[in-house]
């Protein structure tokens, strides 16, 4: 289960990062794409909360 944990942080981080970069590529490059900067951003502060959060419900106990 700490494996889990650890590959659902990781990736939730990197994907946040991703996503900062895409809203600044967004920002900068005008596109046609349904996606505006500040959703990727929106998206981006979910990823990292998620990665934030991850921590804490490993040291939850687990339940009977």
């Amino acid at each position: 289960m700490s494996k889990i944990y650890s590959i659902v942080h990781e990736i939730s981080w990197q994907l946040g990062v991703i996503c900062v970069l895409a809203s600044i590529v967004l920002k900068i490059l005008p596109t046609k794409l349904p996606v505006t900067p500040r959703g990727a951003l929106v998206l981006a502060a979910v990823l990292f909360l998620c990665a934030l959060a991850t921590p804490e419900a490993r040291k939850t106990p687990p339940s009977p």
